[in-house]
């Protein structure tokens, strides 16, 4: 995030459309009786959720899971920003084309799961439909202005957080939102971050969405939707709901905090509260 005006509402559109979407998505996915396995980018076996806590987290599954997902990341977005800045035409190509998938690929599943079931015939009109809507995703986000690409990356990282949240491991998930909240602070003050301004967002279309007085990245997005998501699944509507506004009011800290900084991350204080707020319902409520 960069050079902000904490009163201008627009500032805060792509946050209020990833939430509302992840909203729309969670009800979908958590409503239906479809389960999910573990995401192959956590490949180690982790205690159940109702295991204590203090027995838990002194297993090394959820570290291992965390490290294996934060190094993915990194190499990934090391990669993405090298062919960014030196090959911006295939970074071009490419980030279109993943846009282009993951929309595709997110459309065609919560329409399945909305449906139930698909005829034959429904099922090619499903596939075709699909493919418009991520032909106009991937068109809104690289073309379009900062509406379109506002929706359509809330589309995408709303979509995806979801699935990615409602089927991650619980120790893992609580493991991550720490885990990436580090990862954020020492990528934007000393790493690969640190040299990103609000100036380089047209270069980056499809990783940053630049809108107002800020440019967000697609990774913070993707990261508040996943944790209300997973947030709904193991603590429930009032917890989700907390995290939410949560969510909003560590955005708009960040938002404030940027009045003083050229650049901030835009994870560890959302996502931080988010689940503050959510162990003390949980203790509460006991």
């Amino acid at each position: 995030m960069d050079a902000p005006r904490i009163a201008n509402l627009i500032n805060y559109l792509p946050v209020f459309l990833t939430i509302f979407m992840t909203w729309t998505f969670s009800s979908i996915l958590i409503s239906s009786d479809v389960k999910f396995d573990k995401p192959i980018i956590t490949p180690l076996e982790e205690p159940e959720p109702s295991t204590p806590p203090a027995e838990a987290l002194s297993n090394p599954a959820p570290y291992l899971n965390t490290l294996v997902f934060i190094m993915i990341i990194t190499i990934s977005g090391i990669g993405l920003l090298y062919f960014a800045r030196r090959k911006p035409r295939f970074f071009k190509v490419l980030i279109t084309l993943l846009i282009w998938v993951i929309s595709f690929g997110i459309t065609t599943l919560y329409t399945l799961i909305s449906t139930l079931t698909f005829q034959l015939y429904s099922f090619y009109l499903l596939l075709i439909s699909s493919s418009v809507i991520a032909t106009l995703v991937a068109y809104s986000i690289i073309k379009g202005g900062e509406l379109k690409s506002s929706t359509a990356s809330a589309y995408i990282a709303s979509g995806a957080g979801v699935v990615v949240g409602v089927s991650l491991p619980y120790w893992t998930f609580l493991v991550l939102i720490i885990g990436i909240s580090i990862y954020d602070i020492i990528a934007v003050f000393k790493g690969h971050l640190s040299s990103i301004t609000k100036m380089d967002a047209p270069v980056l279309k499809g990783l940053i969405v630049e809108i107002g007085d800020v440019a967000v990245g697609l990774g913070d997005l993707f990261f508040y939707s996943l944790t209300i998501s997973a947030i709904y699944l193991n603590h429930g509507l009032i917890s989700a709901i907390a995290s939410s506004i949560s969510i909003i009011i560590g955005y708009m800290i960040v938002l404030y905090s940027l009045s003083k900084r050229r650049q901030l991350p835009g994870l560890p204080i959302p996502l931080l509260l988010a689940l503050t707020s959510t162990f003390i319902l949980s203790i509460l409520s006991r």
